[in-house]
């Protein structure tokens, strides 16, 4: 892959991140869904929608996130207690729908969902998959980057309108769970000041998997501008006119049940992406196109030999 010089690859990979996406975060923040979404201006029945596809869109990330766990670029930052979302949606789908958690899957909302997901949500969550399934899932990382970032970041504000939209006690925080971290060393709920933490913790994370390799820093920042494309593009689904995009075929039918975390939900839409991604999408990525995955892989292996070889 061919290195882009107009980037300092010298930076560490966080750095790079903040400085090579700001232009496609800015374009992100200020689409026109986004805008609505950080307003609270959607109507429960659309952030229930917008919920469910992400609920999708994290099934796919932390499924291969877990696969990959161990994998020397993926394992500093990985932390599925800490981070996990899926989870937390599940609740919170359940607890606005009024039904039981076991059930929300069946409900007509996202049996519709099912039937017709909208093509930006299945190019999303098929972009996870191929990289789940590539022999180097590195650029999880961008991807990571920018749903758990964003979350922590963008994400808190955008709770408070959420919990003020739909009258939500945001003491209790039933139906805003998905904005919920816990703190790095207890089970309480973290504040900001621990989320700065948490956000310190993970670039430290990102820059310790990646070290100082120049082609694994171009290829998670390209992909880092791909998620926050692919991002903008779910917001259009929040305005108005996403809705009326020709629907895509599920590449698998719908799993039965929302089982915890990692199950292998590969319901193929494309990715309606986390709200906290929305204004605070913080710093992450442009991947670019479909031969990103083949590069990665090819950056992979790179550095995998480089390992067995002991070449610095």
């Amino acid at each position: 892959m061919e290195v882009n010089n107009d980037y300092d690859f010298s930076l560490p990979m966080a750095s790079l991140l903040r400085a090579g996406t700001s232009k496609a975060h800015e374009s992100a923040e200020h689409s026109q869904g986004g805008v609505r979404l950080a307003k609270g201006e959607l109507d429960k029945q659309e952030y229930v929608y917008f919920l469910m596809m992400l609920w999708h869109v994290y099934a796919e990330l932390e499924r291969g996130l877990e696969m990959h766990a161990s994998y020397p670029t993926l394992q500093p930052t990985y932390n599925p207690t800490l981070l996990a979302r899926t989870p937390s949606l599940s609740q919170d789908i359940s607890y606005l729908l009024g039904v039981p958690e076991a059930e929300w899957q069946t409900h007509s909302s996202h049996s519709t969902l099912i039937a017709s997901p909208p093509k930006p949500f299945v190019e999303y969550t098929t972009r996870l998959r191929e990289l789940s399934e590539s022999s180097d899932p590195t650029c999880l990382l961008a991807h990571a980057y920018v749903r758990y970032l964003g979350d922590m970041s963008g994400g808190q504000f955008i709770r408070r309108r959420i919990a003020k939209a739909y009258d939500l006690d945001a003491d209790r925080g039933d139906g805003i769970q998905f904005y919920d971290f816990k703190k790095l060393d207890s089970s309480e709920s973290a504040n900001m000041g621990d989320l700065k933490k948490i956000k310190e913790w993970y670039r430290d994370g990102l820059n310790t998997g990646i070290g100082d390799d120049t082609t694994l820093k171009a290829a998670v920042l390209e992909e880092a501008n791909k998620a926050f494309k692919l991002n903008a593009s779910i917001f259009d689904l929040l305005s108005g006119e996403g809705r009326t995009q020709e629907a895509q075929q599920p590449a698998v039918s719908a799993p039965k049940q929302a089982k915890a975390l990692y199950d292998p939900i590969l319901v193929s839409f494309g990715g309606l992406l986390s709200v906290a991604m929305t204004v605070g999408l913080a710093h992450v990525v442009y991947m670019g196109t479909s031969n990103t995955s083949g590069n990665c892989v090819l950056r992979g292996a790179e550095y995998w030999l480089r390992n067995i070889l002991s070449i610095a």
